[in-house]
């Protein structure tokens, strides 16, 4: 069942407007009425990686949740949502890129709104070279986490991460609104110096967009460095984004998902 993209462009203007006005008040990612899984895929990757999301929604008190898939690189504002009427505790949606959204062969986020208290949790997964899989589990992440125009320093997005040959860094970013924005992502070593070499882009992001920038340390000068620090905000546009760091493995394809925290609330 499909939701009409006016239904997103009308709900949305309200309820996004409600959290965003609340973001001073964020917390943890526990029960929520409105997040982001902020990656998900099915499609190849590096070294013979083949990518594959599952979904499980956990429902506290919904009994309705709509789901939209925004595809990287798009402007997504006429995206219709697919309705997911849960009749249990949890509901499973194996390859949900795939299967819900019949979407195979991209990479985007999965945008939910509820009208009760979810959580949800991914599993992005790829077969191993020698056997068996390898994957990383995510939480979703409520809008309210997202770093907004005029946050300052402390309403940027912050993640920490070590430089290393054995192993590659992306960067992702998600933009939660219908509004584009440019986000400025800054590379600093341990002592908040910027690092040594290429340590500074900036991403486009249209209206609810997804992009993952890969490789993001090929321009630094130094092979290893411990305690890097990516920090990411909001340049110009009326955006709002979420981010997340994936360190992957170069020989087993091993991920581990770091998403960008806030220093002030």
């Amino acid at each position: 069942m499909t939701t009409p993209s006016t239904f997103r462009r009308s709900i949305l203007a309200l309820a996004g407007a409600a959290v965003l006005a609340a973001l001073p008040a964020a917390a943890a990612p526990a029960g929520h009425l409105e997040g982001y899984v902020l990656a998900a895929a099915h499609l190849p990757g590096y070294s013979g990686s083949y990518w594959t999301t599952d979904l499980w929604i956990y429902t506290e008190s919904a009994t309705t949740i709509d789901l939209w898939y925004n595809r990287s690189g798009n402007d997504n504002t006429s995206a219709q949502s697919v309705v997911i009427p849960p009749t249990q505790p949890v509901t499973f949606l194996p390859d949900v890129v795939a299967n819900t959204f019949h979407a195979a062969g991209t990479k985007g986020s999965v945008h939910y709104l509820a009208n009760g208290l979810v959580e949800v949790v991914a599993k992005t997964w790829t077969p191993g070279p020698t056997g068996g899989t390898f994957g990383q589990v995510a939480e979703g992440m409520p809008v309210a986490l997202a770093s907004t125009p005029g946050a300052g320093p402390d309403g940027s997005l912050r993640m920490l991460v070590n430089q290393t040959p054995s192993s590659r860094v992306n960067l992702g970013l998600v933009n939660v609104t219908g509004s584009p924005v440019t986000v400025s992502v800054e590379i600093d070593t341990a002592d908040g110096q910027p690092a040594p070499g290429t340590s500074t882009f900036t991403v486009n992001l249209q209206p609810y967009d997804m992009q993952e920038k890969d490789k993001i340390f090929a321009g630094l000068t130094a092979a290893t460095s411990q305690g890097l620090i990516v920090r990411a905000g909001v340049s110009s546009g009326d955006g709002a984004f979420l981010a997340y760091l994936s360190e992957v493995d170069n020989t087993t394809n091993a991920p581990a998902t770091k998403e960008g925290f806030r220093f002030g609330y």
